[in-house]
């Protein structure tokens, strides 16, 4: 059971299925709810989604025909009263978790715990240069697919990223 709950959710269609979830199931008073997207810097952009069967791949792109408008700020203008001991931080964000995480620097040195999706298939070009960089004070990194520890450090993290890159493939991915 948690106490608090902050979540984002960019789609307008998925934001109200989200708040609809969160009404039924009675935790309102336990749940913070933000109608946008997180990134690297507080601007605007546009969401497609890329795949009809699935409602959760929506992905932040250059404004293209049928995409929808939306808000972006940074992780870390939602997160000061967080800390290592109460927090766990979740990331599912097709492809755009490098430009959360840098928008997140100041929470991430808290080293709070935190597990993303790593897909190198559609992250951008330098995405493990920038991931690496912003996780690399965390100890440790286990693949969530094989439930294995592994020590932090850039060797690991390479092999991992690699892995999923060359498979087109993708997994959830611990630091802490």
């Amino acid at each position: 059971m948690f106490e608090y709950c902050i979540a984002f959710e960019p789609s307008a269609d998925n934001f109200r299925l989200l708040t609809a979830n969160v009404n039924i199931n009675k935790i309102e008073k336990k749940v913070k709810l933000f109608n946008i997207a997180l990134g690297n810097k507080i601007s605007n952009g546009y969401l497609k989604l890329f795949d009809r069967n699935n409602s959760g791949d929506y992905r932040v792109v250059k404004k293209l025909k049928n995409s929808e408008k939306i808000n972006i700020n940074i992780l870390d203008n939602f997160t000061s009263h967080i800390n290592q001991r109460n927090s766990l931080i979740f990331i599912d964000a097709q492809g755009h978790e490098p430009e959360i995480l840098l928008g997140g620097r100041k929470t991430l040195k808290k080293k709070i715990p935190l597990i993303f999706e790593l897909t190198p298939d559609i992250m951008k070009k330098n995405s493990f240069k920038i991931l690496f960089n912003i996780l690399k004070h965390y100890t440790n990194l286990t693949d969530l697919k094989e439930n294995k520890i592994l020590k932090m450090d850039k060797i690991n993290f390479f092999k991992l990223y690699q892995k999923y890159k060359k498979n087109k493939s993708h997994t959830d991915v611990m630091v802490f």
